[in-house]
């Protein structure tokens, strides 16, 4: 994907793609929407701006702004393939940097079916996933001594459960059931 590998630039090209925008406008951007799972600073910014200008993805232009001149970005069209590519891409399984959330995030510029196929995709490597940690349970159900390692399994069982409930939120979405459900509903896994 044309060098462009941190989640930081793909965020920045979904945002730019739909209106463009100063490095101030993307921050308070990151902060007021995705900030729940992802933080994102001047320092790292800039550069990721400088980086995808370079690259060709974004376009830059100055404005002056009260005696002082604004940097406006906005894509290209390297910048929206670059973007697509990485938004249809298959969803990654506990990535460590919850790109699947960034990505999801962007699905409101999808067409139905691939938001569709693309949750379905990562429901289905988190229920393998899921596999392998069960699978990991039954090999500490096996040791003599387990009360030894109680803190331990206990992040074990926290994966489980966040897995699980990462199954249930897709089937949700992936269904267009109504999100205040969620709240209201809970989850059930099966």
């Amino acid at each position: 994907m044309i060098g462009v590998t941190h989640i930081l630039n793909y965020i920045i090209l979904g945002m730019v793609r739909a209106k463009t925008a100063t490095g101030y406008d993307i921050k308070k951007f990151i902060e007021n929407s995705i900030g729940v799972f992802y933080k994102a600073s001047y320092g790292s910014i800039y550069p990721s701006l400088k980086k995808l200008t370079d690259s060709g993805c974004l376009t830059m232009y100055e404005e002056p702004s009260g005696g002082r001149k604004k940097i406006f970005y906005g894509i290209t069209e390297k910048g929206e393939k670059t973007f697509m590519e990485w938004l249809t891409s298959p969803p990654e399984v506990l990535d460590g940097m919850n790109t699947h959330l960034a990505k999801v995030f962007f699905f409101d510029g999808l067409p139905p079916d691939i938001r569709s196929r693309q949750l379905l995709q990562y429901e289905s490597n988190n229920e393998a996933y899921l596999q392998k940690l069960k699978n990991l349970e039954r090999d500490f159900d096996k040791l003599e001594n387990k009360n030894c390692y109680y803190y331990k399994l206990s992040i074990l069982y926290y994966g489980i459960c966040i897995t699980q409930q990462t199954i249930e939120w897709c089937r949700h979405i992936r269904n267009g059931k109504p999100l205040k459900n969620l709240l209201t509903e809970g989850f059930h896994y099966e």
